[in-house]
């Protein structure tokens, strides 16, 4: 690959790496341990790009905050999830980047392919760089797209103090696939 990766992707595929699985059937918040490996990572880059507040608790909720440029604008919340949902295997996500993207069908491997007659709305993005896996794992866009968003508007908002908003709260779940995101989230931080 010859052009420079955004911010966002690059972070996009540093996350997608990090193996989040959540379990189904786990009394445990969170359901799996590996889920604290990202935790962990985003909580380390928090606190390097200068949010406050930030904290990982023992359930695997990560919460930081935007410093706000002007006290008088209401406090906006972003959440996200970190797990992923299990794909049978020890297999680690390899992503790939497809460059200008042709409209045709993308072979993942030698029995996988994205098929544009079963996804026809494939073809509307042709000349778009798509990130796709290997084939022999999910991605993990859901929910690790968000997570880089999110991450990348708050190193943003850091940065750049010309941008008015007020104080913004970040936080980011475990066992959303499994339906126990919001179970122990601290809305008050």
């Amino acid at each position: 690959m010859d052009k420079k990766l955004s911010n966002v992707t690059e972070r996009f595929l540093r996350y997608v790496k990090v193996d989040t699985r959540s379990a189904d059937g786990v009394e445990s918040i969170p359901s799996t341990q590996k889920q604290f490996n990202l935790a962990r990572m985003i909580e380390a880059e928090m606190r390097e790009m200068g949010l406050e507040d930030v904290r990982l608790d023992g359930h695997c909720y990560v919460y930081g905050f935007v410093p706000a440029t002007d006290e008088s604008l209401p406090t906006l919340g972003f959440i996200a999830h970190m797990d992923t949902v299990e794909w049978a295997g020890e297999q680690s996500v390899n992503p790939r980047i497809v460059e200008s993207y042709d409209g045709e069908s993308i072979r993942l491997n030698d029995s996988v392919t994205i098929d544009t007659a079963v996804f026809p709305y494939m073809k509307e993005l042709k000349g778009q760089d798509l990130i796709v896996t290997d084939g022999t794992t999910v991605l993990g866009a859901d929910d690790k797209a968000g997570v880089a968003e999110i991450m990348t508007m708050a190193e943003t908002l850091v940065k750049d103090k010309s941008v008015r908003h007020g104080r913004i709260a970040i936080g980011f779940t475990p066992d959303e696939e499994v339906g126990n995101g919001a179970t122990l989230f601290d809305v008050k931080g």
